[in-house]
């Protein structure tokens, strides 16, 4: 706010944050689930266009058909994807492990399978600081008095340092500020302290958690620290290092006296090498840490091309902590993947990880075709779940009867799911002859090359299909009429052509949601609506607020409408929005709710599908009436 108080007259601006208008969210992102030649497992990778793919998973499988799902994706206007590999492969692996046999670090091959077992592991200590000692600074001739000691020369209080404790004539004080040849103190000396004498560093007390160390090159923020002194050793580690004072925890479990004559202790760092071979060459990665904070720490410094490294809990201290030596020890296990036992289970969990995916609007598992494994159901209620996008299913290959493929529709009703039939025909990999592969690939690319050339109100029918050069069972018709009625999508050709998609309803019983358009057609609003007022959130819920909404949403919608999507000769025929007492009463806004009505009516059915958005602390909420 601009404050005018005590200024002249005059004109002033003031700036206010505008409320942007709603962008829509893209309609057109593909997530393919199935087996692949290589490539992690259960990891979600985005890919843009077929060489990446095949960078990263390989190439085509024998009676696996995710690399043809996604080339039929990208060849027909697919422009970005998601590909979660599942599989049963496991990869060599080795455990390293402390002096008590607690695990520390788990060496993982990069490469799956038993090939991972020629790589081999060396470990070894290493010393980043060696011979360091304590750095005291030998009695100089000094003047003290309150909170101050002056010594002799400006050299002599240089010697010293801001955190440091020195002993004043058998008083101990911590140095504050050494400035003009004086040691400024935390605390005042004690009465009848002689007024001249030495001052030096004092002797490290039990406890004690600062000193210096000469050299203390080397030392920083994790290092871990052993201090021998004859036959006693201990380990602190350091917490910081500033200005040459060097801070630990623990503190320090032994006293330490640098009178003349006295033995001292030696100081060294406590790191380790780790060495890998592997078929391709040897890395080596010298004096690595296991403290985070350190700038060896191995987990950003081993990168290797053969292994991954991460840690194992665990909760020896150091330095006991460390790997202990091994020399060129093998990776165990590692299993070759066998698409053929991939399970439910495997599909279940690729679904999870794609949940965390905000920009996903449709789905395919072109390795799981018809309903006896159960897995296309759960892709289905994966979308339902989610509510922002869509399942593509395929036939069996056997549907080829109508009963069966009409009994599979009844395993996949729902409004966000699409089943097509049959199979599609492409050319053979290989170079000889033909190969029948499940259509939902090159039907995703058919949807994002449909809403790139028309928009996702626009039925993704009529439309030829790149890379098929027939269908698996030519349908006419009279073959059609009852799959049509009962929600199976046709893939057919006509007069020798390239197969069409001939037709555009879900699986849904619900007439209201029986055209794949409109169902997309609403999960692009909703979703935009979502992502485009999560401003609103936290807002003061009153009477600005809900102007406000009524007209961002309102400008959203005419864009809608003015693109074709929604029917009407005006936009008011076309939506509405309501956002007053009746649908936000007092005690709505008690539990700091708002709630937002669209109606609006898609290009076909002509009917009103009714959505309240509700605006609270916990976020947005999309319910479809």
């Amino acid at each position: 706010m601009v404050d005018y108080q005590g200024r002249a007259p005059g004109v002033y601006i003031e700036e206010r944050p505008a409320v942007g208008p709603i962008p829509g969210v893209g309609t057109s992102t593909a997530a393919f689930i199935g087996s692949a030649a290589k490539g992690p497992i259960g990891s979600p990778q985005k890919v843009t266009n077929w060489t990446r793919f095949t960078e990263m998973f390989g190439d085509y499988l024998n009676t696996r058909y995710l690399a043809h799902a996604v080339r039929g994706f990208f060849e027909n206007g697919g422009t970005a994807a998601y590909v979660v590999r599942v599989g049963t492969a496991t990869n060599s692996s080795l455990e390293l492990v402390d002096e008590a046999g607690k695990p520390v670090l788990k060496v993982t091959a990069r490469q799956e399978g038993p090939a991972g077992q020629l790589i081999t592991v060396t470990t070894a200590a290493a010393e980043i600081v060696t011979g360091a000692k304590f750095l005291a600074v030998g009695a100089k001739p000094a003047s003290g008095a309150g909170t101050i000691i002056t010594l002799t020369t400006a050299d002599d209080a240089r010697a010293f340092a801001a955190g440091e404790t020195v002993d004043y004539e058998g008083k101990r004080a911590v140095v504050t500020r050494v400035r003009d040849g004086r040691l400024f103190l935390n605390a005042a000396l004690p009465a009848g302290t002689p007024a001249t004498g030495s001052v030096r560093t004092a002797d490290l007390v039990q406890g004690q958690t600062t000193f210096r160390l000469t050299p203390s090159t080397g030392v920083e923020r994790g290092t871990v620290l052993q201090i021998t002194k004859g036959a006693t050793k201990e380990t602190v580690v350091v917490d910081a290092v500033a200005g040459g004072l060097v801070t630990v925890t623990p503190g320090l479990a032994n006293p330490y006296s640098f009178a003349a004559g006295q033995p001292q202790a030696t100081i060294a760092s406590v790191e380790f090498l780790l060495t890998i071979n592997h078929p391709d060459g040897t890395q080596s990665y010298d004096k690595l840490a296991l403290d985070p904070r350190h700038s060896r720490y191995f987990g950003r410094v081993v990168d290797s091309t053969a292994v991954t490294v991460a840690a194992v809990p665990n909760t020896t201290p150091p330095p006991k902590n460390r790997p202990v030596a091994i020399s060129n020890k093998p990776l165990a296990g590692g299993t070759a993947d066998d698409p053929s036992t991939v399970d439910r289970a495997k599909y279940v969990a690729a679904l999870d990880v794609l949940a965390t995916i905000d920009d996903i609007s449709l789905v395919c598992v072109p390795d799981a075709v018809g309903p006896d494994a159960g897995i296309q159901a759960d892709v289905i209620a994966h979308c339902e779940r989610m509510k922002d996008r869509f399942a593509l299913v395929d036939a069996t290959k056997a549907d080829q009867s109508a009963t069966g493929i009409l009994e599979h529709r009844l395993t996949v009703r729902s409004r966000y799911a699409a089943l097509y039939y049959p199979w599609i025909t492409v050319p053979n990999p290989s170079g000889s002859g033909t190969l029948q592969v499940p259509p939902s690939g090159h039907l995703a690319g058919v949807y994002a090359r449909s809403d790139a050339e028309h928009g996702v109100h626009k039925a993704p029918a009529n439309e030829p299909i790149t890379g098929a050069v027939g269908v698996a069972n030519a349908l006419d018709d009279v073959d059609q009429g009852d799959l049509n009625a009962n929600g199976v999508n046709v893939l057919r050709v006509f007069g020798g052509g390239r197969p069409l998609v001939w037709g555009a309803r879900t699986t849904s019983d619900d007439v209201v949601w029986r055209y794949v358009n409109v169902r997309r057609l609403f999960m692009f609003i909703e979703e935009s609506l979502q992502e485009g007022l999560r401003w609103a959130v936290f807002q003061p819920n009153d009477l600005s607020l809900r102007k406000k909404l009524e007209r961002t949403v309102t400008e959203f919608l005419t864009r809608v409408w003015a693109s074709g999507a929604l029917f009407g000769a005006t936009a008011g025929e076309a939506f509405y929005v309501k956002i007053d007492d009746e649908n936000n009463p007092p005690g709505l806004r008690e539990l700091g709710q708002v709630v937002l009505e669209i109606g609006a009516a898609p290009v076909r059915p002509a009917e009103f599908v009714v959505v309240r958005i509700g605006m609270s602390a916990g976020g947005g909420q999309v319910q479809e009436g």
